[in-house]
Parts: structure tokens; C-alpha cells; sequence
């Protein structure tokens, strides 16, 4: 890290190049592959702003087109330029099977709805929000991967610019190729398949390249992502490829403990070739007419998993958090305490207003619990059902209210707060690595069509991470949404810490904040007292997050599936985690 190959003017030039250009209200970039022309963005809409405008540059190619030939090929480096490149618009999405949606009037749409204007398999952009363009302002820099399974997303529809009229930060925003033209298995040695993931790391190559001339410092870069994106964090995050390339990491609601493919086996892609009409004896020739299908054609509703068993992944998922093989950064990571309460749900018809039959809970048990089982291959789903009912239920309760209780607790656990407590436990390990684990706990108020057995659904913590509580109305005058004070307070919190991370590697530390706040001292995690901060209008810290539920998924579980796991305690032991978005599309389309 730290390479200043980008490095060729401070802000006194940029202005004065942005003048002679007649550049009105712009500010010109240069990059490694030509300059770009940004936005000067008043923030008047934005309540509290520390800076009283920002500079966004969006639509900047980080990689060349994968079409053609180099559809499923490693991401190459974009062509240059001569002259400026306009940064104000943003690049085509990336093809995806379908839109997400909100209901209309609700603060759900300012972070789902299409900011670009087009989809293309053309996509490689990224997206960069900065209060200080000079090269010696050394900010922190923060990369997001959006959420949606690694299927479904964009990163035009996060508005960063919020967060980074907050704070002193640097934020950038990327697309990445999604479902199968980012993880089809190939025999390709050089991605496996993974070229969703390389485009992750040929972004954050481009950062290091060129972010100084943004104003950021390219030895404090973050990752960050929730659900789908904080996959992708994790998994760079285990990737021997991605050492150097950033310094510290988040994943929000989403480690990847998910079922994968494994390097050589191409029986979806063969799968695929035959609905499509290709050969499937020759693989090149089945390759070769795959890369002439129309990319629309080539998306299916199968769940997006990576591959493993090669060069950038090379174990099992489970077995690299395990075996503590994971590269040594700072991380702060955690999950909401209901994010299997209500748009997961959806997909799980048999929950209602009236609760859960218990009988029912039962049948359908092992279809949702086969989700697990197939993380552990050769692992037969019939062996965990008895266990996990065991581990859940008292023994002779039907009350459907505790059932469904239960239920959206297991749920939750086995997908999300099992593998980011065995992530955190992994990364502890490094001596040298601070983690910091966090459950977000508010139930947002402006989210009236919640049931009430609703607590923080998975996607809440979105709105206070990227500051919707504090957008102001068209007049500028009265807020936007009817968030409460102590929940735009909550959203000014959850931003300093984040950014105090990204900052000094503690959400503690406000050293070069933008702005002080009075924050509750967040304890480091440590295997061995596995603290953790319930986050909330008003936080307090904890320690050892449902231990018993979570010995049960990362120990108990694993060994009935096959694995060879030496338990940590003597507690009742009776694990993950689905396409969030996809689930959700899904059950939208039945």
C-alpha cells in the first residue's frame, strides 16, 4: 500500500486547470489513465453538514468492458484517455435478473432506486465522494460493495454523498459483475470462476493507484458491504490474492458462511450451456457460445456462490475461518438482532400474524436447513434437523407465538450471527488484528407496517450507516422523513464510529473527526472475552453474544456434518446464509 503512481497536482492546480477549461462549478482529477471533471455538490439538503460542499466524480472506469472475449476473463486495465472525461453521470449497472423496490414514500428508496440511467454488461465503473480534493489531505478512504447477494445491485443507489459531507473521509462506490457472469465456474486457473471478486480487487488496485489525488490515503483503506457486499468483504478478506490492498474491514449483516462450488466442477455452467442450446462436449466451444449469448440470457435465478479450491479461494469457507486462515486486518463486523424478522419472511409463507404452528415449524425445518447442510459437502441435512430443534424449542411448547419466535431466532442465527461470531473469533486470533463486534438493536420508527414482533430487520442499520435520518425536504427548511431526534442522533453515531475505524482502527478514537461525539466507549473483541456493542439509541456494551446458540452452529453443527471440530465448552450444543436480496425477489415474483 501507499504507491503514489497517481500523484501529479495538488488542489491550487486542479482549480486553476478547472478555470482555464471553463469548467463551471467542476474540479478536474488526473488518474493513471486520464483526468476527470467532478461535481461540486452543495449539501443544503443534508442536515448538520460539516462541509458546505463536497466533490463527487462518478462513472470512472476501473477496469476495461468485460464483453466479448473477456466476458469471464480476469478484469483488465480500462483504456486511457486523452483530454477530460466527464465525472458527472453515473455508469451503466450491471445486468442483474431483477429491480429491487420500495413502497412508494418510503425512506427504503434512497437506497434502492437507480441512479444510473442505463444496464450494460459495460459496468466496471466506480464512484468517488470527497470534501478535499487536495493530495496532502490524507483522508481515510472507505470502499463500499453494495448488497444483494452477489446477484442483485448497484452501487449508484447509495447515497454516499451524506456520510461524506459528515465526516473526513473519502468514500467510493463500485459495481461488480453479479450473479453468473461474476461467479460461473470455469477451468479457467487464473479466477476459478471468481471474476465478481477480481473486479473487487482491481478496484481496490485503482484506489490504491489514485485515490491520493482525491484527497484520500491509500494506506487507510476500508472495505465495507452489507448482506451481499459484506460477503464480498469477508471473502477478500480470506483471499491470499487481496493482501495489501487494504488495511481494515466491515461486514454488516453478511459473512460468507454460504454454500460454494468447488474449482473444476462446471456442472452448472454445463447446466446453463444446455439450455442455451450450446455444445456441452468441447468445454472451449461450450465457452465460446456462451460469450456470444446476449448477457440477459446468461442470468438465472440460481443462488450466486463463489468458488473455492483455488487461487483466490483456496479451502472451503468454514474451514478458512476455522483453520483462523484469513488475512491479518482490522475488522468490525456484527448483525442486526432480527435480520431474518420480516423482508427475509416474506419467503416463508407458513409465518404469520398468528405465529407458527409447531407441527409445521417441523416440516419445513429441513428445506430451510438445507441451506447449511450444503456449506459441508457430503453433509446430510436429516443429521442437524433432530439437533437444531433441540438446541430451539422447549420440548413440549405449541404456542405458535414462542414458535415463531424461535424460529426467526434460528434463523438469524444459523445465517448471519454464527458466521460473523466465527469470522470475529478468526481474526482475534491475529494478535496484531482489532475486531469489534456490534448487533444493532433499534426498531426504526418510520417503519409503521412493521409487525410488532419486528426488532431490527435485516437492512435497518442502512438508513443510519448513510445518514437518511438527516436529509432535509425540497424547501430545506423541515426533514424529509419523520425519523425521532434520538434516531438522527443514533445515525450520527453509527457514522463517526464507522468512520473512526476506517480512521484509526478503533470506532472509539475520533482522532481527525470532522466533528466530536460524545460515543460509548466500544470494547476491542477478544476470543476470550468475545465483547461486543449493542447498538442502539442508546448502546452499551456486552459480552458473548447467544454463546450457546453460537457454539451449537460453529461447533455442534459442523461436526454432525462431518467436519472434525474440537468443542470450546461443555453447554448445550444441539449454522450461514442465503441470497438476501434474491429471497426477497423472489417471494416478490411467486
Amino acid at each position: 500500500m501507499g504507491r503514489r503512481a497517481g500523484k501529479t497536482s495538488g488542489v491550487g492546480d486542479v482549480v486553476v486547470l478547472a478555470a482555464l477549461l471553463g469548467l463551471a462549478g467542476g474540479v478536474v482529477v488526473p488518474t493513471t489513465y486520464g483526468d476527470v471533471n467532478g461535481v461540486e455538490l452543495p449539501t443544503s439538503f443534508i442536515g448538520g453538514a460539516v462541509f458546505d460542499r463536497i466533490y463527487t466524480f462518478k462513472g470512472i472506469p476501473y477496469a476495461a468492458p468485460p464483453v466479448g472475449d473477456l466476458r469471464w476473463r480476469p478484469p483488465q486495465d480500462p483504456a486511457g484517455w486523452t483530454g477530460v472525461r466527464d465525472a458527472a453521470q453515473f455508469g451503466a449497472r450491471c445486468p442483474q435478473v431483477a429491480d429491487i423496490q420500495a413502497p412508494p414514500g418510503s425512506p427504503l428508496n434512497e437506497l434502492v432506486t437507480y441512479r444510473s440511467n442505463s444496464s450494460s454488461e459495460d459496468c466496471l465503473f466506480l464512484n468517488v465522494y470527497t470534501p478535499n480534493v487536495s493530495s496532502a489531505a490524507d483522508l481515510p478512504v472507505m470502499l463500499w460493495l453494495h448488497g444483494g447477494g452477489m446477484g442483485l445491485g448497484t452501487a449508484d443507489t447509495y447515497p454516499a454523498e451524506i456520510p461524506t459531507s459528515l465526516n473526513n473521509v473519502v468514500m467510493v462506490t463500485i459495481n461488480y459483475r453479479l450473479g453468473n457472469l461474476g461467479f460461473l465456474p470455469t477451468r479457467d486457473a487464473e479466477t476459478d470462476g471468481n471474476v465478481g471478486l477480481m473486479d473487487m480487487a482491481k478496484a481496490l488496485q485503482w484506489v490504491q493507484a489514485n485515490i491520493w489525488n482525491f484527497g484520500g490515503d491509500p494506506n487507510r483503506v476500508t472495505i465495507f458491504g452489507q448482506s451481499g457486499g459484506a460477503w464480498g468483504v469477508s471473502l477478500l478478506v480470506m483471499s491470499p490474492e487481496t493482501r495489501g490492498l487494504y488495511r481494515r474491514a466491515i461486514s454488516q449483516s453478511g459473512v460468507a458462511g454460504i454454500p460454494t462450488s468447488r474449482r473444476g466442477d462446471t456442472t452448472k455452467t454445463e447446466t446453463l450451456a444446455a439450455s442455451l442450446n450450446c455444445t456441452t462436449t468441447s468445454f472451449d466451444d461450450m465457452m465460446s457460445c456462451l460469450r456470444s449469448k446476449p448477457a440477459l440470457d446468461l442470468l438465472t435465478y440460481d443462488p450466486t456462490v463463489p468458488i473455492v479450491g483455488g487461487r483466490f479461494l483456496p479451502d472451503g469457507l468454514w474451514d478458512l475461518m476455522y483453520k483462523k486462515q484469513v488475512n491479518e486486518v482490522d475488522y468490525l463486523l456484527g448483525t442486526n438482532n432480527d435480520d431474518y424478522g420480516y423482508g427475509l419472511l416474506a419467503a416463508v409463507p407458513q409465518v404469520t400474524a398468528d405465529g407458527l404452528d409447531r407441527t409445521v415449524f417441523e416440516e419445513i425445518l429441513p428445506a430451510q436447513l438445507k441451506y447449511v447442510a450444503d456449506q459441508f459437502p457430503g453433509g446430510n441435512v436429516d443429521s442437524i434437523v433432530q439437533p437444531t430443534i433441540d438446541q430451539y424449542m422447549d420440548s413440549d411448547s405449541d404456542d405458535p407465538i414462542y414458535t415463531r419466535e424461535q424460529f426467526i431466532e434460528l434463523m438469524t442465527d444459523s445465517w448471519f450471527a454464527a458466521p460473523t461470531v466465527l469470522m470475529a473469533q478468526a481474526e482475534a486470533a491475529h494478535g496484531d488484528s482489532r475486531v469489534y463486534q456490534y448487533e444493532f438493536q433499534h426498531r426504526t420508527s418510520v417503519f409503521s407496517e412493521r409487525p410488532s414482533y419486528t426488532k431490527a430487520d435485516h437492512g435497518d442499520e442502512l438508513h443510519y450507516m448513510f445518514g437518511i435520518p438527516l436529509l432535509r425536504d425540497d424547501t430545506g427548511a423541515s426533514w424529509k422523513y419523520s425519523f425521532t431526534q434520538e434516531e438522527r442522533d443514533l445515525s450520527l453515531n453509527m457514522m463517526a464510529y464507522w468512520v473512526n475505524f476506517a480512521a484509526n482502527g478503533d470506532p472509539s478514537d475520533s482522532t481527525g473527526a470532522a466533528r466530536m461525539r460524545d460515543l460509548v466507549t466500544w470494547p476491542r473483541y477478544m476470543t476470550s472475552s468475545q465483547s461486543y456493542l449493542k447498538l442502539d439509541v442508546t448502546s452499551s456494551a456486552d459480552v458473548r453474544l447467544r454463546e450457546s446458540n453460537m457454539k451449537f452452529w460453529n461447533e455442534e453443527v459442523p461436526r454432525l456434518l462431518g467436519k472434525d471440530v474440537k468443542t470450546s465448552g461443555a453447554e448445550k450444543s444441539t449454522w450461514s446464509f442465503l441470497l438476501v436480496a434474491f429471497s426477497a425477489v423472489v417471494s416478490l415474483l411467486q
